[in-house]
């Protein structure tokens, strides 16, 4: 008789982010939110008053993207196995 073969279980993994990430990742959000409420208020009442100069809201969304960067390469993959994880590239 043929041995039936299971499939291999699928692997989930399981992100460990730290303190520091995490409150890096919920400020962000937070900033985010603001942006999102000060574009609606502008766009709803169109006051200039209310606009951003174009190189503050690019200082902004870079700060963002560095904050959001630095916590992501925070954050570790681990397997549920306890085996390792795949090399970053």
């Amino acid at each position: 008789m043929p041995t039936k073969t299971r499939p291999a279980p699928a692997r989930t993994l399981c992100y460990v982010i730290s303190d520091p990430a995490r409150d890096i990742v919920s400020r962000t959000r937070d900033q985010l939110s603001l942006l999102a409420r000060l574009t609606a208020a502008r766009v709803r009442h169109d006051d200039a008053e209310l606009e951003m100069p174009q190189p503050t809201l690019f200082h902004v969304l870079q700060t963002l993207c560095n904050d959001l960067d630095h916590a992501l390469r925070d954050m570790n993959v681990r397997w549920p196995t306890g085996e390792s994880p795949p090399e970053r590239t």
